[in-house]
């Protein structure tokens, strides 16, 4: 297949409008009350994928009769609205003080299993939702309140298949860099496939270079449908706090809800899944050895591990599976009244002071990198200029010296005056 065959820039589901109408808030008003997201943002232009998660659960949520709507960080030094019967945290770091007494809150631990089991305000939370068993044993040792297994998930109406005519036998791979080196970078370097990877990257222009990767600027969320249903095999990468735990990526499902094998590098968490037949790639041979499967048997995998996908790991399946536990967090909280207590209250907005020092600590320290990054480029352009005056100097200083030299010497002094008698001579009748 030729390297073109892997879009170069991949159309955008038509289901984007519907995700970005959630993210706005456009679907808050429900029968069964209101759920809010307590995410990193709410702009899916920023691809965070703690808010494509929220956004996929939330979507199949709607669908049974919930209001739901995204609740940022930059809303989480504000009061949660009351007309709110549960908030669902997907990031550890939020501090349910400023959510009403009366409102349910979840904690979904869908990575950094670790970090969430240290939390000072883990207890707060009405339930605990893990996305594997051993992230469920680990939060279960610390929290007394319910704790379920529930694995992240696809919506396998914007992960679809496609013409399998067009289908290329490329590998492609969408792990974005953060500044954080990946695990999978070291054996892309290595790995040598008959047809470089294609890899999707944020921050693509920090990237290695090498001969067995093509690289290309990262997509948007909504056009990694369009990329995976132009691959064979969709090349996975797990952050060391969740491999721990085996919280596997919803690249897992994505990929094979479009019809593209996916090779990953943690096992700890497929068999859990019903996806023990994964492969999986501790380096670079063992990732050629999965790339070079034969097409026959890669769309025979697919097809098994497809049916186990849209069977037991799509949104809606989550959301039915959940709704119980919503049911009884959000019936347990509808008895209290008034605020939570002084002490969260003053420790949630302490949390959020930090969090905006933070950020602009962060933006100063940006832009003094940008002008002392300026004032080095500057500073190498006057070293150049000044090398240059310093070496036409020198050889301004070389010339007079030899002509000094020369001026001075007997030679000249002879021809000097041989020189004078000619003109003399010339000037005569």
């Amino acid at each position: 297949m030729p390297q073109s065959s892997i879009p170069i820039s991949p159309a955008r589901s038509p289901l984007a409008e519907d995700y970005e109408a959630l993210a706005r808030g456009e679907h808050a008003a429900g029968r069964r009350g209101t759920i809010r997201f307590a995410v990193s943002t709410d702009d899916p232009a920023e691809g965070k994928g703690d808010l494509f998660v929220a956004l996929g659960l939330a979507r199949a949520l709607r669908a049974e009769g919930w209001g739901v709507a995204m609740w940022p960080t930059s809303r989480w030094a504000e009061e949660v609205p009351a007309d709110t019967v549960a908030l669902i945290s997907m990031i550890e770091s939020f501090v349910p003080g400023l959510v009403p007494a009366a409102t349910a809150t979840v904690a979904w631990v869908r990575n950094w299993t670790a970090t969430w089991a240290v939390s000072a305000h883990l207890a707060e939370f009405d339930a605990v939702w893990t996305s594997s068993t051993p992230a469920r044993d680990a939060i279960a040792a610390v929290f007394s309140g319910p704790v379920e297994v529930v694995p992240i998930a696809v919506d396998p109406e914007l992960f679809t298949t496609g013409d399998e005519a067009t289908r290329t036998s490329r590998a492609v791979a969408t792990v974005n860099f953060w500044g954080a080196r990946r695990a999978v970078q070291d054996v892309l370097l290595e790995v040598r496939p008959p047809e470089p990877v294609v890899w999707f990257a944020a921050n693509v222009e920090h990237v290695e270079p090498s001969d067995g990767v093509e690289l290309r600027p990262a997509v948007s969320f909504f056009s990694l449908p369009e990329v995976y249903r132009a691959a064979a095999v969709v090349v996975d990468d797990v952050i060391a706090p969740a491999a721990a735990y085996g919280t596997l990526n919803a690249r897992l499902y994505e990929s094979l809800a479009c019809g593209a094998l996916p090779v990953t590098d943690c096992a700890l968490g497929l068999d859990e899944l019903g996806l023990g037949e994964v492969p999986v790639f501790t380096d670079a041979p063992s990732l050629e050895r999965a790339l070079a499967m034969p097409a026959d048997e890669r769309a025979a995998r697919v097809r098994r591990l497809r049916e186990v996908v849209l069977e037991r790991h799509t949104y809606a399946v989550r959301a039915a599976g959940v709704g119980p536990s919503l049911d009884r967090a959000v019936a347990a909280a509808a008895g209290r009244s008034g605020d939570r207590s002084a002490l969260l209250r003053w420790a949630t907005l302490l949390r959020e002071e930090l969090r905006a020092t933070t950020v602009e600590r962060d933006v100063h320290r940006s832009g003094v990198e940008e002008i002392n990054q300026r004032l080095i480029v500057s500073e190498q352009a006057v070293a150049v200029i000044d090398a240059a005056r310093k070496a036409a100097e020198a050889e301004r200083d070389a010339i007079a010296l030899r002509y000094e030299t020369l001026t001075h010497s007997a030679e000249f002094r002879v021809l000097d005056r041989l020189g004078g008698v000619a003109r003399v001579l010339r000037r005569r009748p």
